[in-house]
């Protein structure tokens, strides 16, 4: 969704919909050490982080304030027995080429090169087709992600018929549970890989321990050429650090906070 920039005339019906406040969130570089370490924390039993400051986890509430998701109204059900094709055909104007179909799923590349540029002279029907396609994308490449990232589901799309409704369902229970699912399954024996909304759990995390979450007012960080401050914290003496040994000074301290 990076490559994918929103059309300003497609902004009403993003709003409309209920997502565009996700959208608004735009692209966040995920700290990979961080969700690990979070990980080893979950248990299966109780849907929990088990923490040296106790038990916490991402509640409903949160889903509302970090992304603007509803969590009241209808459920996110659908079915897989439609005839995929015409249903591309009815709510996005075009027939996807057989090719880029595959069961039930749609090749993410070929929808974002198909609708992310809209021309310059379209009716309110066309408008909504392209909103559509980009909710879809939304949908399939940030909030429902898999594990390959390469296909989007279309059971979402019969969801988008009508986007007043869309605003109706509880998108934001879905997309919680959906991440509960994926904690669960990474944090068993094996595992190597998570899917589902993670960078949910990285603003949450930011948000509720409020441990190296970003500073918008922070000037850039000397380069490592320099000298870095007096450490108060674990009285260190200021010395010339390589960038590698910042790194692995980073990651430990933010790992043991965990812990």
């Amino acid at each position: 969704m990076r490559e994918w920039k929103m059309d300003s005339r497609l902004q009403p019906y993003i709003i409309r919909s209920g997502f565009y406040d996700v959208y608004r969130i735009g692209h966040i570089t995920l700290d990979w050490g961080l969700i690990t370490s979070l990980v080893e924390r979950w248990r299966p039993e109780t849907h929990t982080f088990h923490l040296p400051v106790g038990k916490m986890t991402i509640t409903l509430q949160d889903v509302v304030v970090i992304l603007g998701l509803h969590i009241h109204g209808l459920p996110i059900t659908s079915t897989c027995d439609i005839d995929w094709s015409l249903l591309c055909y009815e709510l996005l104007g075009v027939t996807p080429p057989t090719s880029e179909i595959r069961g039930s799923v749609i090749s993410t590349r070929w929808l974002c090169h198909q609708f992310s540029h809209p021309p310059v002279d379209l009716d309110d029907t066309t408008l909504k087709r392209y909103a559509r396609a980009f909710i879809l994308g939304l949908i399939g490449s940030a909030l429902f992600t898999d594990k390959k990232g390469t296909h989007i589901h279309m059971c979402y799309l019969p969801l988008l018929r009508d986007l007043t409704q869309t605003s109706m369902y509880s998108w934001g229970s879905a997309v919680l549970a959906h991440l509960y699912r994926e904690l669960c399954r990474a944090s068993l024996d094996g595992a190597t890989d998570i899917a589902g909304y993670v960078k949910l759990l990285q603003l949450w995390f930011w948000e509720r321990l409020h441990v190296d979450h970003p500073d918008i007012g922070r000037p850039p960080a000397p380069p490592a050429a320099q000298h870095l401050e007096h450490d108060a914290a674990d009285d260190l003496p200021a010395k010339q650090l390589t960038k590698d040994y910042r790194i692995k000074h980073y990651y430990t301290r933010v790992y043991q906070l965990i812990r």
